[in-house]
Order: structure tokens, then C-alpha cells, then sequence
């Protein structure tokens, strides 16, 4: 059995010994804790130590100063340490195990923010942080350039199958304006990780928002706001993803970047995602296969997405706006011109220049890249010699792609949170993308295996399903859109989909994708919109903001 066949059986009995679990999880003793008596402890940390597997601490309102060391629970008995309802509580920072979950704290160590993570993950499986609050605080420190620490949530090498939901960070390691380290860091380039769903959390004032080193990760519907190139701990770039793990050891592949929204990124090298590999991609062999896809990027200083060298990056259906602020001349705003066999395809980009700039490029993706059916618009009238994937092609030679007002429902300004990017009737860009590949040669009739020419623009969903959130693989449309069906499986080696139910196809006849891991579906029309947001009719509200969080102040 190949290695990637090995890895679709064992998370198909991942998610059903998962499932079970869940069903006969044996229910624990419900601890308290109250700082000032009344309780059954009065420390957290005398709670967290007196727990067997399954039971609960309930932490009373109050401020407790220490640092937490969560025990490992078991399979389906979790150790879990929980706020009482709506009560505020407030702790140094914690040290979670497997089995574990931390829920709803404010978690805060200003007077040594640099000392210890917000929370640190070890080598574990099977994490919960869900809900908390996260300010000052970060592993490792973060007190000049090149020094950003570990991150405020830190996970170490080989820890899998964590699940990062609805929490808010700001000001990374540090007080005042900075400079600030790390929002997330998670696996490392010493033994990766693996099966990470992060998703519904607010992260600001930091240098790098999430660094990855991982596999088989969804990264999704996440808000990054506020990242000043000023208060960058490195004081080179910030970014809102990054990986560049620079060892040959390390597998960083099959990532998904969905949904997400990054506002108000200020200074000349402020990006949205740096994904690097050295020496033609030598430092990083098994850095590979990542979907970026119905993104939304709202006011950056330098480009959006840039890629060094990974193969198989496909980025189609996002909203870029205001890029490349701090100045056109000469550059790009979606980079991947060493990238094989990715794609740009289906995005949308707009430019709000104040000065007149010349001679850049949209995008760029290197060998066997699939471009094409973009759309582009300076709304100030200031640019000229724009170029599509080549340089010195004008944009508009790259099959199917316009020059066109897109028609949002709002625009303010730069990086505003006010910013409305969905599209109104009679914009361009409805119904004017493509396809994502096609089915190949040989495969046609019917059947629930299915052969495309490229799947590496599809998901199955990594058996991240859990108690709070469910990760639905792709659905597909194959011809039109009233066809349809969802994936169980993907093989990349072979571009085999394995699908639910047997669907009908010919040779060639294109295939879209249908709804995406949240389980919207995207494909309204004949064809796919330009852009992130699939025109609904009307101007439709913007998605709903993360639950769970709590204001604090910037």
C-alpha cells in the first residue's frame, strides 16, 4: 500500500475511533477553584495537579499569578480547565498536555511578557485552546531584531491534532508599542506537526502572525488586523503566514488557507504570506501542496502571497486590495515566480494608488502554472504598464482576465474594518472565472473514483472533524453545477478523488469546486465569481465575526 493510501485509511480510523470516543467518554468530577476560599482549591495549579483523566477545573473570577501545568487527560477523558460562565479570570500563562483543553481565560504577563508562552503545547496530541483572551505575554521573549521568541501559543515538535478556535491575541511578547514577536507557533523545523485546525481567532500587533510547520492543517476564517512593520520584532518583514523552515528534515505540505481576513498591514514590507525554501528548494524538499483560497487582503505596504520555490501552491478565488502601497514601481503583488505547477486563477485585485505607478506586476507563478481569468482595476486612474503573469505582457493577454471596476458593496479606505468587498449587481466579476482542472483523459461514465488532471486544488477534510467544529471536504461540480458531489478522498500521487456517491462525467469536462471546508457553497452560477465573496443575489452581509471573543484595547 503506498504511503499516501496508508495515510487516507488511517484517518478514515482516526475519525471513527474519534467518534466513539466521544460517545463513551466517561464524565469526570467537576473540580472548583476560588481565590479566596469557598472552593476546592484555591490555585489553579493545585487543581490541575489533584485531577484524574475526565475531570473538570471550574476557575472562579479573580487573578491568579502563576502558570498553569494542565496533566495529560486520555483518549475521549479530557482534562479540561474552564471559566465559570461569564467570569473574568486572569493567569500567567499555561503548559497544556494530551487530552487536554483550556477554555476562556484571559491570559496576560505583562510585567515579564517574554518569560513564558500564553500557552505552550508540548509534544502532544488531541489540544483544545479554545476561547481565551491573550495579551503580552509569548515564549522566549522578544526584546531587539532577530529574537521574536516562540510564539503566544507555542506548540513543540511532533504535536498533532490541535484545535486553536475563537481566541484573541495582541501585542506578542511584549507591552507598549513593541516591538512584538509571535501570534502562533506552531510545529517546528526540527519535527513538524501535524492535523491543525485554527480558526475563528483575532490576532493583531504582532511581527508574524502564524508560523506553520506543519501538515494536513486547516487555517481558516482567522481575522489579522494592526501589523505595523514598525513594531515587527525583526524589523524586516511582517506577515500574516509564514514558514521557511530551512531543513531538509522537515515536511511542511497539504495546508489549507481559507476564508481568511487581513486589514490595515502598514510599512513597505508588511505581507500576507511568506512561504520560503532557499536554493531552489533544496533547504525544503517536502515543503509543498498548500490551497490558499477565498481570502480577503485589505491595505498591505508590500504584495500579498509570496512563494519561493514550493511546488503545488494553488491560489484562485481571492480579494486582494490596496497592495503594494509603500510604492508599484517594479513589483509584484502576488509573488511565486520560482513556483511550479501552482496557479492564480479566479482573484481579484484592486489598487487605490494616491501617485502615479508604472511597470509592476499583479501576479507571477513560475513552470506549468495555471493562470488566468483575474481581474484587475486601479480606481485612481494611476497605473500603466501593468503586466499579468509575465513581465511585459500586459495584463490583459493572460486568457480571460479584465481590467473592470469590480463594483463592491463599500469601500471606505485603506485596510478599514468598515471595507465591504462583496460584489453588487452587474459587476464584472460575477460568473467570469474558470474552471479548476478537468477530468482526465481515459476517465468518463460514472463511479465514486474519479481521475483529474490536477487535484491538488482539493481537501478531504484531514479527519479534523470535532465536539465544536466540523472540517467538510471539498464537494465538486463536474460540467455544471446542478452535478454535484463531495469528496472522501483525495490521492495527489495518482489525482485520484475518491467520491461519496457516483457521479457522471466525460473526458475534459471541467471541474469546479462546489462548497468549501465550512461547507458554503461557492458555485452559484454557470461559472465561478471573480474574487472570495460568491455573489449571492444581493449585497450580502459580511460573514459573521468570530464568537466567543472579548474586546481589548489596541
Amino acid at each position: 500500500m503506498s504511503r499516501l493510501n496508508l495515510r487516507i485509511v488511517t484517518l478514515a480510523m482516526q475519525t471513527v475511533c474519534c467518534v466513539l470516543l466521544l460517545a463513551v467518554s466517561a464524565s469526570g468530577a467537576n473540580l472548583t477553584v476560588k481565590s479566596g476560599g469557598g472552593g476546592n482549591f484555591t490555585t489553579i495549579q493545585a487543581c490541575a495537579t489533584a485531577m484524574a483523566a475526565g475531570d473538570t477545573c471550574t476557575v472562579y473570577a479573580g487573578t491568579y499569578n502563576e502558570i498553569v501545568a494542565v496533566p495529560a487527560g486520555s483518549a475521549g477523558n479530557y482534562n479540561t480547565v474552564t471559566v465559570n460562565g461569564s467570569d473574568v479570570v486572569n493567569v500567567l500563562g499555561f503548559t497544556a498536555s494530551s487530552h487536554t483543553k483550556i477554555i476562556g481565560f484571559h491570559i496576560s504577563n505583562p510585567s515579564s511578557p517574554g518569560s513564558h508562552a500564553c500557552v505552550e503545547i508540548g509534544a502532544s496530541k488531541d489540544v483544545y485552546v479554545n476561547s481565551n483572551v491573550m495579551t503580552s505575554c509569548g515564549a522566549g521573549g522578544v526584546p531587539g531584531p532577530s529574537n521574536c521568541g516562540a510564539g503566544m501559543i507555542h506548540s513543540s515538535p511532533n504535536s498533532s491534532f490541535l484545535y486553536i478556535q475563537r481566541n484573541t491575541l495582541t501585542k506578542a511578547g511584549n507591552v507598549g508599542s513593541g516591538p512584538f514577536g509571535l501570534g502562533m507557533d506552531l510545529g517546528d523545523p526540527s519535527g513538524s506537526g501535524d492535523h491543525y485546525l485554527v480558526e475563528n481567532n483575532d490576532i493583531s500587533h504582532y511581527d508574524l502572525g502564524i508560523k506553520f510547520n506543519n501538515q494536513f492543517g486547516v487555517f481558516r476564517n482567522n481575522t489579522f488586523h494592526d501589523q505595523l512593520d514598525a513594531e515587527g520584532c525583526e524589523n524586516t518583514h511582517t506577515d500574516e503566514f509564514f514558514s521557511e523552515p530551512g531543513t531538509t528534515s522537515t515536511t511542511v505540505q497539504h495546508n489549507v488557507f481559507e476564508g481568511n481576513l487581513q486589514r490595515n498591514a502598514v510599512g513597505p514590507n508588511a505581507k500576507t504570506m511568506l512561504m520560503q525554501s532557499d536554493n531552489s528548494g533544496a533547504t525544503c524538499p517536502n515543503c509543498s501542496y498548500a490551497i490558499v483560497r477565498y481570502n480577503v487582503v485589505s491595505g498591505l505596504g508590500s504584495g500579498a502571497a509570496s512563494n519561493y520555490y514550493w511546488p503545488h501552491i494553488m491560489n484562485y478565488n481571492n480579494t486582494v486590495v490596496d497592495a503594494l502601497n509603500n510604492g508599484a514601481s517594479n513589483g509584484t503583488a502576488d509573488y511565486a515566480q520560482f513556483s511550479p505547477t501552482g496557479s492564480y486563477i479566479n482573484n481579484l485585485y484592486l489598487f487605490h494608488f494616491s501617485s502615479s505607478q508604472s511597470n509592476f506586476n499583479v501576479y507571477q507563478c513560475g513552470l506549468g502554472c495555471n493562470f488566468g481569468y483575474n481581474l484587475y482595476f486601479c480606481a485612481t486612474s494611476n497605473c500603466s504598464s501593468v503586466w499579468g503573469n509575465t513581465p511585459a505582457i500586459p495584463f490583459l493577454n493572460d486568457t480571460g482576465s479584465k481590467n473592470a471596476d469590480p463594483k463592491f458593496a463599500n469601500y471606505v479606505g485603506f485596510g478599514n474594518a468598515a471595507n465591504d468587498y462583496h460584489l453588487l449587481a452587474g459587476s464584472p466579476a460575477i460568473a467570469a472565472g474558470r474552471y479548476l482542472t478537468t477530468v482526465a483523459s481515459g476517465d468518463a461514465g460514472s463511479g465514486t473514483s474519479l481521475v483529474v488532471n490536477d487535484a491538488a486544488y482539493f481537501q478531504d477534510g484531514y479527519g479534523l472533524s470535532n465536539a465544536y467544529s466540523t472540517v467538510s471536504p471539498d464537494c465538486i461540480a463536474v460540467g455544471t453545477a446542478s452535478n454535484h458531489v463531495c469528496i472522501t478522498a483525495v490521492n495527489y500521487a495518482t489525482n485520484t478523488l475518491t467520491l461519496a456517491s457516483p457521479i457522471s462525467r466525460s473526458s475534459g469536462q471541467p471541474v469546479y469546486l462546489y462548497s468549501k471546508s465550512d461547507g458554503v457553497q461557492v458555485l452559484t452560477g454557470a461559472a465561478p465569481d471573480i474574487g472570495a465573496y460568491a455573489y449571492t443575489g444581493s449585497s450580502a452581509n459580511l460573514p459573521a465575526p468570530p464568537s466567543g471573543l472579548s474586546a481589548v484595547v489596541n
